[in-house]
């Protein structure tokens, strides 16, 4: 029988096997050492050690206490247990455990791991301060500076220093440690998001050169590359990438776009289905792939991808009427390169795709085959029959007027009907104010929703004497004091309210569009009202951090309107212009399309048919009538807004999912944030516009952000 194996040696081998990654052996040795002799330090230590790297942390700091509690004098003991609570987010209590090791063993590595704990718990400004102290015990040391940079890059986030400082972190700790490739790859990406993809490359090149087998560095120096034009280079380097995260989404998604590129339109195609397979709400990977096919007239292949496209919907993956707004992308840029013909083919295929995997979307994909024959010459007549066909199913196309059609209804309405209508217009004086004139309408519901944290923004962005002019339709009885707490804390804006009452007879879908409907019935209303100023029209559940003022003087004297117009899509009929957030200057033109527009609405009101869609259609059928008869109307497109502004996000809106189970709760949730974000006159916390608006545009989409993806 052969003697045992002396306990000396049982560690050491276990050490051993250990260092090699052969955990599972060494736990084995580890475990029997403790047989023989329970409660050994250094086998009690290590096997902690090792359970925490087998992602077992709760064990693993619990053997590495008992080894402190019996051997307490040994610095890595306690740097060790630091990493383990560090794990299991015990923050306080990994730092008082390195504040053991320091004690100690002072130096600058118990430090490293100090600023590490503190990175991880939120504290970067205080990571910063051990790094430097590390620094100054060892210069040279690459780890440190690595820290510096770390902690830099995150205050640089938050705001609180600057990318300029990172990047030259980062830079330090790369010719510190020039062969460690995640120094190469945190400077190279550092540099990308610097915006600097040029200077990107050769650290990447670095970094893929030292660890060939890791995506994350070929991934960023794929899209270095990509980003510089070099696509074919690219394309090679993204499918390395793909080959070594095969189940990857994003890393095919970045290989089609290098394809594409790179000319390559049908391995382009592939890629993109490849991550619509992999990640079914991605909603661009099916939108480019339907484009590719149809530019490449793959219409066999374009049916099988609209099938899979409607049966992600289907599945609930997507919004149910993702598949139309494809369809209509794709015909738009046929229509767009010329080829009305090959739009007609690729709708064709998403229609036999409907009628195969979702007959739901037919009626959508018909619309869109009627819109295109509408502006076909002479097909229109075949195209109006179309969509006269197709009206039980989509109750709007009911409304759609044109020509002498729109006139017609503007003279269905008599003077006299106009005239008592608008004598339902219940309001409050004017309030004094300077600049444009912001209005919403809304019913009482949405008022009691929405009111506060818009007004609080607009408090918060706009100039002093900011008029705002807020419609409610059906008021509730405690009216008077709602309104009061809306003004309580309103300091720079001036806030006029009116009021009416809706007919008791419409049914609730028609009520629901009349209350969508409201600004543009009550807006001529409010103009004479208010002396007829610029006016900024905006849905009441969305949120404009902005001052209105910079929205009418960013427009050029001779554009009279600026809102989202696409007259070009096929969606036109109903889609043309979005009535979230439109600026009005008060030219005669303006005046009449506002007019005619309501008027229009009133007739329809009175036939108690009001479907969905009717406010943006009435509206693109106002500026149509009145460019017909005066000439082109002058517009900005939001678009455009935004570029000359120089800020993104100056309108925030919320969402369709307004009636879903805890909704109301969330957004009470938002207010209290939007109050704290704008208390007191929402400038004098030292934070820029830029700042404040950023801190909005987080809150909103975190509330977006908890809206299941199915409908």
């Amino acid at each position: 029988m052969s003697a045992p194996i002396p306990s000396e040696t049982l560690l050491a081998n276990a050490v051993a096997l250990h260092r090699t990654g052969n955990l599972a052996e060494a736990e084995r040795l580890y475990r029997t050492l403790l047989e023989r002799q329970p409660g050994h330090p250094d086998a009690l230590h290590l096997l902690g050690v090792l359970r925490s790297q087998a992602g077992d942390p709760a064990e693993g700091a619990a053997l590495i206490a008992e080894a402190i509690a019996r051997r307490g004098t040994v610095a890595a003991y306690h740097s060790n247990l630091a990493l383990a609570l560090k794990a299991l987010g015990r923050f306080d209590d990994a730092e008082a455990a390195l504040r053991n090791a320091i004690a100690l063993a002072p130096g600058a590595a118990p430090l490293v791991a100090l600023g590490g704990v503190r990175r991880a718990g939120g504290r970067p400004a205080e990571a910063l301060a051990v790094y430097r102290a590390a620094q100054a015990i060892d210069p040279a040391d690459g780890a440190v500076q690595e820290g510096i940079a770390h902690a830099t890059a995150e205050l640089a986030a938050a705001d609180s220093g600057t990318p300029a400082a990172a990047l030259t972190a980062y830079r330090r700790a790369y010719r510190l440690r020039p062969a460690a490739p995640f120094a190469a790859y945190n400077l190279a990406s550092t540099l990308r998001k610097a915006g600097e993809d040029a200077a990107a490359i050769p650290p990447f090149q670095a970094a893929a050169a030292l660890a060939p087998a890791d995506p994350a560095a070929l991934s960023g120096l794929g899209l270095a590359l990509l980003s510089g034009g070099r696509a074919d280079q690219a394309d090679g380097i993204l499918a390395r990438v793909v080959r070594l995260r095969p189940d990857d989404a994003q890393d095919r998604f970045h290989l089609a776009e290098a394809a594409q590129a790179a000319g390559d339109a049908d391995r382009a195609a592939a890629a993109y289905k490849d991550t619509a397979a992999l990640r079914p709400t991605d909603y661009t990977a099916w939108e480019k792939a339907a484009l590719l096919d149809a530019r490449g007239d793959r219409l066999s292949a374009l049916a099988a991808h609209a099938g899979g496209l409607m049966a992600a919907a289907r599945a609930k993956h997507l919004f149910w009427k993702a598949p139309v707004y494809v369809a209509m992308h794709v015909a738009n840029d046929r229509i767009a390169a010329g080829r009305p013909d090959a739009a007609t083919r690729a709708l064709d295929r998403f229609r036999q795709a409907a009628a195969e995997e979702n007959r739901e979307l037919l009626p959508w994909i018909d619309f869109l085959r009627g819109s295109l024959l509408l502006r076909t010459p002479g097909d229109e007549a075949a195209g109006r029959a179309v969509l006269d066909a197709l009206a039980p199913a989509l109750p709007f196309l009911r409304h759609v007027a044109s020509t002498d059609e729109f006139d017609a209804l503007c003279r269905s309405v008599p003077p006299e009907e106009r005239a008592a209508h608008r004598a339902g217009f219940q309001s409050e004086p004017a309030a004094g104010g300077e600049g444009p004139l912001l209005f919403a309408a809304c019913d009482d519901r949405y008022l009691r929703l929405f009111a506060v944290p818009l007004l609080l923004t607009v408090e918060a962005f706009c100039g002093e004497g900011q008029r705002v002019h807020l419609h409610i339709a059906d008021p509730g009885p405690d009216i008077v004091e709602v309104i009061a707490g809306l003004r309580a804390p309103l300091r720079r804006c001036r806030l006029t309210v009116s009021t009416e009452r809706t007919p008791p007879d419409l049914d609730p879908a028609s009520r629901r569009t009349l209350y969508t409907c409201l600004r543009l019935l009550r807006a001529p209303d409010v103009l004479d009202l208010h002396g007829r100023p610029p006016l900024v029209m905006i849905d009441i559940d969305a949120l404009l951090p902005i001052d209105p003022r910079r929205l009418v003087d960013a427009m050029a004297p001779e554009e009279e309107a600026m809102l989202i117009h696409r007259p070009d899509s096929l969606d036109h009929l109903y889609n043309t212009i979005s009535n979230g957030l439109i600026v009005l200057r008060p030219s005669s033109a303006m005046l009449e399309v506002l007019e005619r527009t309501a008027t229009v609405l009133l007739h329809w009101l009175r036939r108690r048919s009001m479907a969905y869609f009717l406010d943006q259609m009435a509206l693109i059928q106002g500026f149509a009538d009145v460019e017909r008869r005066r000439g082109a109307v002058g517009i900005l497109k939001i678009e455009e807004l935004g570029r000359r502004l120089g800020v993104p996000d100056v309108f925030l809106p919320f969402f369709d999912e307004k009636h879903r189970a805890g909704f109301t709760e969330e957004l009470s949730a938002l207010t209290a944030r939007v109050c704290e974000e704008t208390q007191g006159d929402g400038r004098s916390d030292g934070r820029s516009e830029e700042e404040r608006r950023a801190a909005l545009t987080a809150l909103l989409r975190r509330l977006q952000a908890a809206v299941p993806t199915t409908r």
